[in-house]
C-alpha cells in the first residue's frame, strides 16, 4: 500500500512541476472595442489555439474557457445602442467598478428601453450603461465622446 502512495505521490508532483511553467507565464490584457456575434464555439477554439501559443497544454484549457465566455457574450443591437445614446437623464451616483461583467447593486437606478424586455440602461459618470435586466449585470459601456 506505501508504494502506491509514493506513487501518486510522485505523479501529483511530475504533474504539477509540469504545468509550472505554464502556469508563470507572464499574462496579458486585451481591450476588446468591438466584437463581432461569433458564438460561443468560434471563442471556445479561438481561446484554446491562443491559450496553447502562450501556455501550452494547461494554456489551452484556461484559454478555451475564456475564449467560451467571451463568444458568449453577445454585442446589443444598434437600435439599443442609439436610444440610449440619445435619451437625457441626470447621473445616477454610484462608487463601484464600472466594467463590462460587474453588477450593479438594486439601488442603482435604471431606465427601461422601449422594445427591449431583456436590457436596462443607466448614466454613471459620463458614461452610459447597458444593463442585463435579470441579474444587473453590465453588459456594454457607451461614453458620451464615442
Amino acid at each position: 500500500m506505501k508504494t502506491y502512495l509514493v506513487a501518486a505521490a510522485s505523479l501529483g508532483a511530475i504533474l504539477l512541476a509540469s504545468a509550472a511553467p505554464a502556469l508563470a507565464q507572464p499574462t496579458s490584457t486585451t481591450v476588446v472595442t468591438e466584437k463581432s456575434n461569433g458564438g460561443t464555439g468560434v471563442g471556445i477554439v479561438g481561446g484554446a489555439v491562443a491559450g496553447a501559443a502562450v501556455g501550452g497544454p494547461v494554456g489551452a484549457v484556461v484559454g478555451g474557457a475564456i475564449g467560451a465566455v467571451a463568444g458568449h457574450t453577445v454585442d446589443p443591437p444598434v437600435e439599443v445602442k442609439t436610444y440610449i445614446r440619445t435619451q437625457h437623464v441626470d447621473p445616477v451616483t454610484y462608487d463601484g467598478p464600472i466594467v463590462v461583467g460587474s453588477v450593479l447593486p438594486e439601488t442603482v437606478t435604471e431606465y427601461d428601453i422601449p422594445k427591449y424586455e431583456r436590457y436596462r440602461w443607466t448614466y454613471i459618470h459620463g458614461q452610459r450603461l447597458l444593463v442585463d435586466r435579470r441579474d444587473h449585470k453590465i453588459v456594454a459601456v457607451l461614453n458620451d465622446n464615442e
